[in-house]
C-alpha cells in the first residue's frame, strides 16, 4: 500500500522554528528511540508495513487549515490512503497493521482511532469519539469495527480514509468534470468551500469550523459533518493508543 502520512509539529516549530524542527524530525525519523515525539514512533511503525510518503507541518496556527492542506496534499499525491497522526499519538503496531488492513478496501472508509482526552481541571478521561450506546460491530480481516452515526466523528489523532473516501468526499464538495480523456477532474470552483491558498492552489477547506443553530462545530466535527453517507465513518477497536502519555486499550471499549 502506498500511503500519504501526514502530521503537525507547531510545539517542536514554535521551540527551533520550522527549519529547525524539520530537521529534528529528520533527525527523530533516522533513529527513532524512547525521547522520539510519540508521533515518530508511530510513523516508524508504519514503515514496515507500507510505502510513505510524509508530509509535516511546523508552523500552521489554524488547525482547520492545516488539516485541510494535509487532505489536499494526500488527495494530491495518488496514495491508496491518508493517515492523519498528531503530535503526541502513538499506537502498537497491532493498531497500525489493523488499520491499514480496514483502509485496504474498496469501500470508501473513514477509520477513527479513539484515545483518552483528559477534561481540562479533572482527573477523570473521555473519549475522543462517542462510542454509541446501541453499537453495530464487525469484524473485517481480524479488526473490530465500529459503525459511528451520521456526521459523528472525533478528534483526529490516529484517522485514516482511503482514496475511495477522499473521492468521495471531494465529489460531494464540489462535483467533477470529465475531459475528453475520460479523465474526471475536480472543479473547486463550484464549491462553497473554495479556498485559494497563500502559495495560489486552489484547495477544499474541508476542516473549516461550522456555527450553526447556535452551535459551534471545531475542524474535527465539521469535517464529520461534511462526510456525505457514502462513505463509511467507524471507530477501530484494535490494540493500544496512547495520548499525551495516558494509554487506552482499545479492545476493553
Amino acid at each position: 500500500m502506498n500511503l500519504y502520512v501526514s502530521t503537525s509539529v507547531y510545539a517542536l516549530g514554535h521551540e527551533l522554528g520550522m527549519v529547525g524542527a524539520l530537521k529534528e524530525m529528520q533527525r527523530q525519523l533516522a533513529s527513532p528511540d524512547k525521547l522520539s515525539l510519540p508521533v515518530v514512533r508511530t510513523i516508524h511503525r508504519l514503515r514496515q508495513l507500507a510505502n510513505i510518503q510524509l508530509g509535516f507541518d511546523c508552523g500552521g496556527t489554524v488547525l482547520g487549515m492545516v488539516r485541510s492542506r494535509a487532505f489536499h496534499e494526500a488527495f494530491q499525491s495518488k496514495c491508496d490512503a491518508w493517515i492523519s497522526i498528531d503530535d503526541d499519538i502513538e499506537v502498537t503496531t497491532q493498531t497500525a497493521a489493523s488499520m491499514l488492513e480496514v483502509l485496504d478496501d474498496v469501500a470508501p472508509r473513514v477509520v477513527i482511532t479513539p484515545y483518552a482526552a483528559r477534561v481540562p481541571d479533572s482527573v477523570n478521561t473521555r473519549l475522543c469519539v462517542e462510542i454509541p450506546k446501541y453499537r453495530i460491530e464487525r469484524n473485517w480481516r481480524g479488526a473490530k469495527l465500529v459503525r459511528l452515526e451520521k456526521g459523528r466523528g472525533g478528534g483526529f489523532g490516529f484517522v485514516g480514509m482511503n482514496r475511495h473516501a477522499m473521492r468521495e468526499i471531494v465529489k460531494t464538495s464540489c462535483g467533477y468534470r470529465t475531459t475528453n480523456t475520460g479523465e474526471q477532474i475536480s472543479e473547486y470552483k463550484n464549491s462553497q468551500l473554495r479556498w485559494v491558498d497563500v502559495d495560489g492552489t486552489e484547495k477544499l477547506a474541508l476542516f473549516h469550523e461550522i456555527l450553526e443553530d447556535g452551535l459551534w462545530y471545531a475542524e474535527d466535527m465539521a469535517f464529520f459533518r461534511r462526510v456525505p453517507s457514502s462513505v463509511s465513518v467507524e471507530a477501530l477497536l484494535v490494540g493500544t493508543v496512547n495520548h499525551a502519555g495516558v494509554p487506552l486499550n482499545l479492545e476493553s471499549l
